[in-house]
């Protein structure tokens, strides 16, 4: 039983019994307070716990909270966490005792990436907010269930705290995507563009058009080989990733749903075949010219993968000049779900052709458009069975 004693302060101290001793888990100032803390002691007494846990430091935590991530997570996805603990998990936490981080703490830690800049944005976005709050759920957690030296989680059950400015959270969950128009405005565009070095080869019109007519990610757009073209099927079976050393790499894909044949149209086709072509050429005819040792579709001159940071600072003043503006590259796959929608072809074809799962994701990013489609549809039906 844990043991309770009154100081002469007037304060509550309370005593657990360790290898033969009475160890002291902390001071409380009412008896009630230290009754609670004593049973809280002696139920994880019971489970098994170290509730000696207030000299574990939050960095041997993480420690091992990574060596089980690195088991049980992709490569990619390691990474990323990494990359999240050392820029903003470790620098407000890594030299505190795991028990003394309060939930007051992790609120406060979260609220500052909330923070607007000079233009009234929130320099952090919402997803990034949340990746970082599921991290320290996560950590914190494997404290509580699997290393035993933490009573509670102080981060059970919080959530990001959207700001009140309504407009500014539509504005960063909206989805962003062209219409036809501007589409077709900006693949004019590239099309007659002629680069500096080499006019002939229009690998941004051909990307940009591969994008927008199948959805593929830019990752995994970018891994692609000639020999994944078979006909006029697709097989999306890795994507690009960057490693320790900003290296460009290639990966498995996000899920095993990530891993699909589409179909394509038969004007990309078309245009895949005169790109090949002329980029056959060239490899032949122009020393300057590399060709990629893996037989990738989107090379650059020097037989190089291309990075989503260069084709976001290329295509951005491509936009500029054609007039459309731009709304980054995801863009083209939201475009390209959004079509289809509003074409009325069937949720489950697009979520297979995205790679989704199933259509729940779908619906939570497109709902303003099923929700529009199913509104047209129970039109229809109204017309038709009224009297």
């Amino acid at each position: 039983m844990a043991n309770i004693r009154k100081f002469s302060s007037g304060r509550y101290q309370v005593r657990v019994h360790k290898d033969g001793k009475l160890v002291s888990i902390g001071t409380f100032r009412t008896m009630r307070e230290a009754e609670i803390a004593a049973g809280k002691a002696e139920e994880r007494k019971d489970l098994g716990q170290n509730i000696t846990n207030k000299k574990s430091r939050f960095d041997f935590v993480v420690e091992e909270w990574l060596k089980w991530k690195k088991r049980t997570t992709k490569e990619s996805t390691y990474r990323q966490t990494e990359v999240i603990i050392k820029n903003h998990v470790m620098p407000a936490f890594g030299h505190k005792k795991i028990a003394k981080i309060t939930r007051i703490e992790i609120k406060d830690w979260l609220a500052a990436f909330g923070e607007c800049d000079k233009n009234g944005k929130p320099k952090y976005s919402i997803g990034s907010r949340r990746k970082y709050l599921s991290v320290i759920k996560s950590i914190l957690f494997y404290a509580v269930q699997e290393l035993r030296v933490l009573g509670d989680n102080p981060a059970d059950r919080l959530k990001i705290e959207v700001q009140d400015n309504v407009a500014l959270k539509k504005e960063d969950e909206k989805v962003k995507y062209f219409c036809l128009d501007e589409m077709n405005q900006l693949l004019d565009y590239l099309k007659t563009f002629k680069h500096q070095r080499f006019p002939e080869y229009r690998m941004y019109y051909m990307l940009i058009l591969f994008l927008y007519k199948t959805g593929l990610r830019i990752s995994e757009a970018l891994a692609l080989r000639w020999d994944d073209i078979e006909g006029n099927m697709v097989d999306i079976n890795r994507q690009t990733s960057r490693d320790d050393n900003n290296k460009v790499i290639l990966t498995t894909l996000k899920n095993d749903s990530s891993y699909r044949m589409i179909q394509i149209e038969d004007e990309v086709l078309r245009e895949l075949k005169k790109f090949k072509a002329k980029q056959n050429e060239l490899i032949l005819g122009n020393p300057r010219f590399k060709k990629n040792k893996d037989g990738i579709i989107f090379q650059n001159y020097n037989g190089h993968y291309l990075t989503p940071s260069i084709i976001r600072e290329t295509i951005q003043n491509y936009h500029q000049a054609s007039g459309v503006e731009y709304k980054g590259l995801h863009a083209f796959r939201h475009t390209h779900a959004t079509l289809l929608l509003e074409s009325g072809v069937s949720e489950i074809y697009v979520a297979k052709r995205l790679g989704h799962k199933d259509t729940k994701e779908l619906s939570r990013t497109y709902g303003h458009i099923t929700n529009k489609i199913q509104a047209d549809e129970l039109a229809k039906f109204s017309a038709y069975t009224s009297r």
